[in-house]
């Protein structure tokens, strides 16, 4: 996909002396925002929660990346997955819980199962198709000193998160509350209010901040 011309006029003020006046298309044009999605959002990888998330085998929850759902699970064996919420028979969402623990994820359209690995469970399908293909979309998933990460653009080698920097306490950190705030803002305003403004978020403010993601901060 091509730079929406006002993505590409940003880039020649940025390397200009002049002052900068951003194109209001930068903040509300949808082609900018599909640019957006696809070479910033959909890259890897992005930290979709702690790993105490999933602390249990048959634990799970729903998360959005860009335009894609990703349920994240672990399962029996303690194995972890990264699905896309997607049924393979008819496109609908596998999972509309937020959260949760199961020993399967059942579509509540047809009612088509599958295990928490991706595999559909259906013996009479599973003996006439091969099985490889009877699965839900996986991406790639690793857990990076206590923090779960996913690649939903399925391109990236778990060896990249080797650049990502975290301390190591997080490993053996523990998650006390978790909040959701709803906003109308571009993500471009939004980012820059957060990073500007964390006493606004946190209590008495914060001693340090960590960024390895477009939208992904860890305050400390």
């Amino acid at each position: 996909m091509d730079l929406h011309a006002s993505v590409a006029a940003l880039g020649e003020q940025l390397r200009g002396a002049n002052e900068i006046s951003p194109d209001p298309a930068l903040f509300n044009d949808p082609d900018v925002f599909a640019a957006e999605r696809e070479r910033i959002f959909l890259q890897p990888f992005v930290a979709a929660d702690h790993q105490t998330r999933l602390s249990r085998p048959g634990n799970f929850f729903r998360f959005d990346a860009a335009p894609r759902s990703i349920v994240v699970t672990r399962d029996s064996e303690g194995g972890l997955h990264a699905l896309r919420n997607v049924c393979i028979h008819a496109g609908y969402p596998v999972c509309d819980a937020e959260e949760g623990a199961a020993e399967r994820l059942i579509c509540p359209y047809h009612g088509w199962e599958f295990a928490l690995d991706g595999r559909l469970v259906e013996p009479e399908l599973s003996s006439r198709i091969d099985p490889s293909r009877l699965r839900m979309a996986r991406y790639p998933v690793s857990i990076r000193n206590g923090l779960i990460f996913v690649d939903p653009s399925g391109k990236a080698d778990a060896d990249e998160l080797g650049a990502v920097s975290l301390p190591d306490w997080l490993a053996v950190a523990r998650v006390t509350r978790r909040e959701r705030h709803s906003t109308t803002w571009n993500w471009k305003l939004l980012r820059h209010f957060v990073r500007s403004s964390p006493d606004l978020l946190f209590d008495g403010g914060c001693d340090d901040s960590i960024e390895f993601g477009p939208m992904s901060f860890l305050f400390v």
